[in-house]
């Protein structure tokens, strides 16, 4: 049985007539850049987030860049993050003229630790001019980071919280206030809409939450020139506008977002009772938090067997990812070396992606779930 790892596809035919008629209002309005589609869009994924403001722009990568520049983060400074991670969070560091810091990850969520951010504060050994100016916790697999702890630390050693949720749309942390959604709880929720993110686009497409109506102006002037006028600029910013028609496409999506992010929750506990028996560590769901299950990974040093009784039998499957951030070349000249940070490169050489997307069938899940198990 053929399974995707992912089917867009089928979320393009269930958004198909909602997108066309989209499309027809912004063609009959010429409005190809901003427009009523991208404020509609920054004012409902705002709502649905619970936050004051949500700007639009053009990838996940701008949006961390956007967000840590409008916070004041600059040459010389250090930026705290984790080496399990896609490379695009270091690369905005990096490109802010910031370095990044890596701090190791906890074995159970794959998340930042709050334990290990203070340990690594109080060492006070920094590898920045500046010494640390703020921190990027990410939510791994869609399974958020402990935000309301890792921000008690910063606060503690004045440093600003970025939180990079460009895998997380609709996963949630409860608090004193009841649940919120991830990426709401820092200075700034960054947001990717890649076309495989639980809410994607139809290219790339990013945003910046954040209830700090300064940062949000500044990321806006950021992104769009440093305009403060149609030809009027008060500095050299950045052509990172969210895209009219990526806005048009997100508008129905968001739609169904819940919906979607439900059935993925579903398809995630039917794997984990079906492979319950099996020795494979999965990451956890701590209490207090719900994963939107952008990914459903297994960790196991049979990786590689596994890997090729599934592909054998046209299961689709990943690695996410192979190779952590302070090993890869770009980021040689950090001066990190093999051994340094022990759980993200075990997490790298063992961890493997099994189908996940919330039009997986019944049927599909166990098929996935047998290979699994025979491979074992």
């Amino acid at each position: 049985m053929a399974i995707k790892f992912l089917d867009l596809a089928a979320q393009d035919r269930e958004i198909a007539a909602h997108v066309a008629c989209e499309f027809e209002a912004i063609h009959a309005s010429t409005a190809y850049v901003g427009g009523a589609a991208v404020a509609g869009f920054e004012q409902e994924f705002a709502r649905y987030l619970g936050v004051a403001r949500v700007t639009g722009v053009s990838s996940g990568t701008d949006a961390l860049r956007l967000a840590l520049m409008a916070l004041g983060v600059g040459p010389g400074d250090g930026v705290l993050t984790v080496p399990m991670t896609f490379i695009a969070t270091a690369a905005a560091i990096v490109q802010c003229g910031a370095v990044p810091e890596f701090v190791d990850v906890d074995p159970q969520t794959c998340n930042l630790s709050p334990e290990g951010l203070r340990r690594y504060l109080e060492a006070g050994r920094f590898r920045s001019p500046k010494g640390p100016r703020a921190i990027v916790p990410v939510d791994l697999y869609g399974l958020p980071a402990p935000i309301e702890q890792i921000t008690a630390v910063a606060r503690e050693f004045n440093l600003k919280v970025v939180e990079d949720a460009c895998q997380a749309q609709g996963a949630e942390l409860q608090t004193g206030r009841g649940w919120v959604k991830a990426g709401t709880l820092a200075d700034a929720g960054c947001f990717s809409f890649y076309p495989g993110k639980n809410l994607g686009a139809w290219g790339d497409a990013g945003a910046v939450a954040t209830n700090d109506e300064r940062v949000a102006a500044m990321v806006a002037k950021l992104g769009d020139h440093g305009r403060t006028s149609h030809y009027g600029h008060d500095f050299f910013g950045y052509n990172a506008r969210l895209d009219t028609m990526q806005a048009a496409v997100l508008r129905a999506k968001l739609e169904r977002l819940d919906p979607w992010n439900r059935r993925r929750r579903e398809v995630a506990a039917r794997y984990r009772e079906l492979l319950s028996s099996t020795g494979l560590r999965i990451p956890i769901e701590p209490e207090g938090a719900r994963s939107c299950y952008h990914l459903f990974t297994i960790q196991s040093e049979r990786r590689e067997a596994i890997r090729a009784v599934l592909t054998a039998a046209g299961i689709g499957n990943g690695i996410h990812y192979p190779l952590p951030l302070h090993l890869q070349p770009a980021a040689a000249a950090l001066g990190y070396k093999a051994g340094d940070f022990p759980v993200s490169e075990r997490i790298a050489d063992t961890t493997l992606s099994l189908p996940m997307h919330p039009h997986l069938t019944e049927a599909e899940v166990k098929a996935v779930a047998a290979a699994v198990r025979s491979a074992l």
